[in-house]
């Protein structure tokens, strides 16, 4: 197949349409629509909490300082990110676990079906990203075999930003840059290893940049 030899070559593919249209749809209406106020929590990096204040005491005001501590970072060339991912913590209230988990299910046995991988998935979470948010140049280790990142952002714009941003010669100064594109996946190949970042974003309030991501082994 085409886009395994892509995959192996380069150490990235994008395939579109993974899923039928309609499950893609779905999937998208359930996440922006199931509004859970324990479902998502903000990652930073660097993260120094106050030391007399717990973080929920005030989430709005810790996050706003968290994610100013991370564009300083960020403007600073320091390795640094601020999105929204889905917590784990309190997965069984918000009961949206099974719906990245299915996704993830899907990609495993993409890969397992074609001998790229044992099928085993590590981990799995929605990532959701606001005007300003980011994550800067880094790799994923030793996470699993092979990373992936499932696009639901649909009638995304280049000025949005929120682009995936690949460096398969892991240079800065030679990238791949791919346009969040409703219901495609990209999985990159770890041992390659496939340096990425997620450029800056400036969305209006009513696009959604939402992601389905995880690592396969």
């Amino acid at each position: 197949m085409q886009w395994i030899e892509r995959l192996e070559k380069q150490g990235f593919v994008q395939i579109d349409n993974f899923l039928p249209s309609h499950e893609a749809q779905q999937l998208s209406q359930k996440i922006i629509s199931h509004n859970h106020f324990k479902k998502w929590n903000l990652l930073t990096t660097p993260y120094r909490p106050l030391m007399a204040i717990k973080d929920n005491i005030s989430t709005k005001v810790i996050d706003k300082r968290r994610h100013v501590q991370a564009v300083k970072a960020f403007k600073r060339r320091q390795f640094s990110f601020s999105f929204y991912r889905s917590s784990n913590k309190h997965a069984k209230q918000h009961q949206q676990a099974q719906l990245h988990q299915d996704v993830g299910g899907k990609v495993s046995v993409l890969l397992s079906d074609n001998s790229l991988a044992k099928g085993e998935l590590q981990d799995s979470f929605f990532a959701a990203y606001k005007k300003g948010q980011f994550i800067s140049y880094h790799t994923d280790g030793s996470a699993g075999k092979y990373a992936f990142i499932y696009q639901l952002s649909a009638g995304w714009q280049q000025k949005f930003g929120g682009q995936l941003e690949l460096y398969p010669k892991k240079i800065k100064f030679f990238k791949r840059i791919l346009m969040p594109k409703f219901n495609t996946l990209t999985i990159l190949k770890l041992s390659h290893p496939m340096p990425h970042s997620v450029r800056l974003l400036n969305n209006p309030t009513y696009k959604h940049r939402i992601t389905i991501s995880g690592w396969v082994e």
